[in-house]
Parts: structure tokens; sequence; C-alpha cells
């Protein structure tokens, strides 16, 4: 059985009706709402088939990690062997459902950990294909998660809170003898940040805060991993900041910041295993 997750925050109306676009094409939809208030009226009244959907709601920010984790125990409890993760504004670019059925089928015996989509938005250049390709890494909207060997590697890392899992959960799958696999008729519209343009070239732009984030998870996940992807994401960061950004302080401040707790969340881990 295929399960869904999708994790809310302050939903607009578009974002949850946009879940009745693949809930036809599941068996169960499982709803983590991370908004403090409760929308559970809201999600009733403008979600069509009811009967699948199964809301959660602690009325906090717990982060998209924990809020992930909860939802695929749900659906692990409901009978679901792979879960099938969309962010809130993601738009399904085919039938995605029936391609990873079939990815499932032409992969039976093969320790496969996730199976993701081709992203597209106005800053890739990715073109849909036919076939398959083993990935290092894949954001992390329109995966379908293995259950099974997602409990053997005890879920996502709840420390990363919200960035980061996507490359943290790959790079351990990969760490751990599993395979990562991108499915080139599986298409998401994705819509990952604000793009601006200088001289032709275009580039994802974030609050300060989200710049924190990513610089703590990428420098956790090269020095845990020695992934050299890490890195160079890093390194551009940087550059983007330094050459295109205003407001280039706040940006610097936010990265050194999220730069020092990456590298002491890494030690805090290490203690924690020892």
């Amino acid at each position: 059985m295929i399960g869904s997750v999708v994790v809310l925050y302050n939903p607009t109306e578009d974002e949850i009706k946009n879940i009745n676009s693949y809930i036809p094409n599941v068996d169960r939809a499982v709803i983590v709402d991370n908004s403090v208030q409760n929308n559970e009226k809201i999600v009733e009244l403008l979600i069509n088939d009811k009967s699948k959907i199964q809301y959660f709601s602690k009325q906090e920010n717990m982060g998209l990690c924990k809020a992930l984790n909860i939802g695929i125990k749900l659906l692990e409890e409901s009978g679901c062997d792979w879960a099938l993760l969309f962010d809130a504004d993601s738009k399904l670019g085919s039938d995605i459902v029936t391609v990873y059925k079939k990815a499932i089928e032409d992969h039976k015996g093969k320790p496969v950990a996730l199976f993701a989509p081709v992203h597209l938005f106005d800053r890739s250049n990715a073109t849909p294909y036919q076939g398959y390709k083993n990935i290092d890494w894949s954001m992390t909207s329109g995966w379908l998660i293995n259950i099974e060997i997602f409990k053997k590697q005890n879920g996502f890392f709840e420390e990363l809170f919200v960035d980061g899992l996507d490359m943290d959960y790959c790079f351990k799958s990969h760490e751990n003898g599993y395979l990562v696999v991108e499915c080139g008729e599986a298409v998401i519209n994705h819509h990952p940040a604000e793009t601006k343009s200088f001289l032709g070239f275009k580039y994802g732009i974030a609050s300060p805060y989200r710049y924190y984030m990513q610089a703590r998870q990428l420098i956790w996940c090269w020095k845990r991993y020695k992934k050299p992807k890490a890195f160079f994401v890093y390194l551009y960061k940087w550059t983007k900041i330094l050459l295109l950004f205003d407001r280039k302080k706040e940006y610097v401040d936010s990265m050194l910041k999220g730069t020092n707790d990456g590298i002491f969340l890494l030690r805090k881990e290490q203690y924690n295993a020892e």
C-alpha cells in the first residue's frame, strides 16, 4: 500500500485544495499540521475524499523532520509499505503514483531506500526522461520512501528541524548500502524559493534564517559524511551572498552562526553516541 504525507504550516486554501490532486491515487493520506492553530475544520471543508484522510496536529511547530517522522509512523500503523512525501505547494506534473508503482516492480529485490522525481522549477535545467538513475541526493518533495528501510535507519534526524533532511537521509542511505533512485517519468513542479536574476543568471533567495539553517545542515552533512557535494553547495551559498545579495551583513552573520552551530551539532551527536 502507498500512503502520502504532507506537512502544513499556516496553509493557504490553495495548498489544502492541492491535496485533492493526489488523494485519489493513494491508499491513505496523512496531514501533519505544524501550525499553532488547529486547521482540521478547514481541511475537512476543502478535501473531497475524507475517508482516506488522517489529520494530526499538536498545535505547535515541531519542525519538518519530526512532523514527517510522525506522518510516516501513522502510515505504517495503517498498513502502508511506502510513503509518498509532498510539500504543500508542490504540483504533480505526471501520474506519479502509477510511475512509482512500475518502479517498485522494476526494482523488486533491490535495496531501494527511496524513489525520487524529476523536480521542475524556474532555476532548473532538469527535464523528464525514460528510465531510472541512481543518484546521490534529491529534494524531498515527491519522494516515495520504503517504510521498512526508513525504520531501520531511524527515520529523519530531528535535530535538523527543517533544512537538510533530504541530503542527510540520502547520504545515510548510501552509507548503509541502500539505493536512491530517480524516476525520469515522475515529475514534480516545485517552488523551492524566490527567484531573482542577474545578467541572465537565475538564483534563489530566502530569508537570513533559512540561510542560517542551510549553513548549519550543510556543514553538519559535510563533516558527518565527508561528501564534497555538501561543501560545494555551502560555498555556492557564500558566493551568492557576497556577490549578489543585499543586506550582506545580515546574511553573513546568519551563515557564520549556522556554520558554528553545525559544528556544535556534530560534536553533540558524537558525544551522545559514545
